[in-house]
């Protein structure tokens, strides 16, 4: 595959040029604002340099949950059935898979 040849005239390819001159200066400028709005808020403390702080995330306790109906159980003493759906919590206790030794 043969390169392609610009076709730009001279006059195109200055104006072209001008306005590359010209973003290049416009990110210089950008660059320097934000360098100095950088250093500024880090003068009023706002900001620690090279300390990145680790969010602790904390997850909530398992609530008890009542194996026939899935809804939580009230807090307090667990009871021989569920207060939502009278489930028998003793009956759970056979399907349990039993461990070997």
């Amino acid at each position: 595959m043969a390169a392609r040849r610009s076709t730009l005239s001279d006059e195109e390819r200055a104006r072209l040029l001008d306005r590359i001159g010209d973003l290049e200066q416009r990110m210089k400028l950008l660059e320097a604002r934000v360098r100095r709005e950088a250093a500024e808020t880090r003068s009023r403390g706002r900001i620690e340099v090279g300390r990145p702080v680790a969010r602790v995330v904390r997850t909530p306790k398992a609530e008890r949950r009542c194996p026939g109906c899935t809804l939580e159980l009230p807090k307090g003493p667990k009871g021989v059935q569920c207060v939502w759906c009278g489930f028998r919590f003793d009956a759970a206790e056979l399907f349990k898979p039993k461990r070997r030794r």
